[in-house]
């Protein structure tokens, strides 16, 4: 009798069991290989392709992650996982009007999807269109009220637009459904920082460090919360101190009590150490481009805002100096105690700059800080002055150009924009300052 061989159109169910296995588990490099054995047989089998994309998208591999997930999409139209799953490596891939539609499709096919609801969402937001995004969210939480993923990004586009009382209550709703998701503690701590509500936003980030021990961007805050905190008391102390001379002078000229600059430029002058220069090179910076958008091209930055800090004077001694030199120049200048909130250093190299900025917070607005607080730009180098733009220090509120010279020490209020263009064959090198007088 003649034998009859009949092909399978379809994987075995202990290919699928074992390809779902390794997906599972984490095992995406055998998933991956299982996947690409099977749909080499079975072209057509849409749930492999469907693995497969997610397999690769694990493992970072975004483009052959994007063919995979369009085959399944295209062999399977109804599916909305495969629409879904589509929409999210759009979005990562930046493709947010093409994401924007996947996830369309997958709330189509399956209205009652939160996850579609909040990632459209999300794509929205990045898309700039506010309304829809906070639409969105809404529906997400509607459909799924313990979802805190949801809770979360709402969160963050509230924090963004300013509404920091709703953005602080969804927050709180994250974590009150995931005790353990540190970027809410994170960003509720931010978020009350900001409503001045310092103690509450300390409990907060320690609450995320407690979480996430190694958190650098949660103990960096906390020391400015820490620091703030002691600003407040020292100033505090300043105004009894300033109210007490003031009435026990008041009918005589002894001493002069006028506080602030008295002009909105200050320019004093202290002596170079080559020692000085030689250890900032020493010290961790990073590149100019890592600094939010207020520097520019080539040079490098401090780590931190924290040059003043023990650790550095303990190690370099001529740091501990540097500070007490300023710190009598600052007293100086402004006729008051002052207490340093910020220190660091720039090494500006050819095309290196910074845009206007000003050096202002939201914690100096709400406690009513703007006119205490000053900048202070001192200039180790200046580089090469012969160069089309070798760094002349332009302000606003007046307009005012300054060509800083070596030594030269320069404060404005900090609420003056500033910015600085150099592009020498030598390095400029300042130490800066932001500090607040005490009255």
């Amino acid at each position: 009798m003649k034998k009859i061989y009949v092909n399978s159109l379809e994987p075995s169910k202990q290919q699928l069991n074992d390809l779902l296995e390794y997906y599972q588990a984490g095992r995406y490099a055998d998933a991956e290989k299982l996947s690409l054995s099977i749909t080499q047989e079975f072209p057509k089998h849409q749930f492999t392709w469907k693995v497969l994309g997610a397999a690769l998208k694990q493992m970072g591999k975004i483009n052959e992650s994007l063919v995979a997930i369009q085959k399944s999409v295209q062999l399977e139209p109804q599916d909305a996982e495969a629409h879904y799953n589509l929409g999210s490596i759009l979005r990562e891939l930046g493709r947010l009007d093409e994401a924007e539609a996947s996830y369309r499709q997958t709330i189509a096919l399956k209205p009652d999807l939160a996850e579609a609801r909040g990632n459209l969402g999300n794509t929205l937001k990045e898309l700039g269109r506010l309304d829809d995004a906070e639409a969105s969210y809404k529906k997400a939480i509607a459909l799924k009220p313990d979802y805190a993923l949801a809770y979360y990004n709402f969160g963050n586009m509230l924090k963004e637009q300013g509404r920091l009382g709703e953005a602080e209550t969804n927050y709180r709703q994250a974590t009150t459904l995931k005790p353990g998701y540190v970027k809410a503690y994170y960003n509720l701590g931010v978020t009350l920082q900001e409503l001045g509500r310092l103690n509450e936003a300390e409990i907060s980030y320690r609450q995320a460090i407690r979480l996430k021990p190694d958190y650098t961007d949660a103990h960096n805050n906390l020391y400015v919360l820490l620091t703030y905190n002691k600003l407040l008391l020292k100033i505090n102390e300043g105004k009894k101190t300033y109210k007490k001379k003031k009435i026990k002078h008041s009918n005589t000229s002894e001493l002069d009590l006028g506080t602030g600059l008295t002009s909105n430029l200050f320019i004093l002058n202290r002596d170079v150490e080559v020692e000085l220069i030689n250890i900032l090179y020493e010290i961790s910076s990073k590149d100019l481009s890592q600094t939010r958008g207020i520097f520019f091209g080539s040079g490098r930055h401090s780590t931190d805002f924290k040059l003043f800090q023990e650790l550095s004077k303990n190690k370099y001694p001529i740091i501990k100096k540097v500070e007490e030199d300023l710190t009598i120049i600052m007293k100086q200048a402004v006729k008051s105690d002052i207490f340093i909130m910020d220190s660091f250093f720039n090494i500006l190299n050819n095309g290196g700059g910074s845009n206007f900025h000003h050096h202002l917070n939201k914690f100096d607005e709400i406690h009513k800080l703007v006119d205490q607080k000053y900048s202070l730009q001192y200039y180790l180098t200046i580089g090469d002055q012969k160069c089309n733009k070798p760094g002349i220090f332009k302000m606003h509120d007046p307009e005012e150009e300054v060509l800083p010279s070596e030594g030269m020490v320069m404060i404005i209020p900090a609420k003056r924009k500033h910015s600085a263009v150099y592009n020498g064959k030598t390095d400029r090198v300042m130490i800066g300052v932001n500090f607040f007088s005490l009255v």
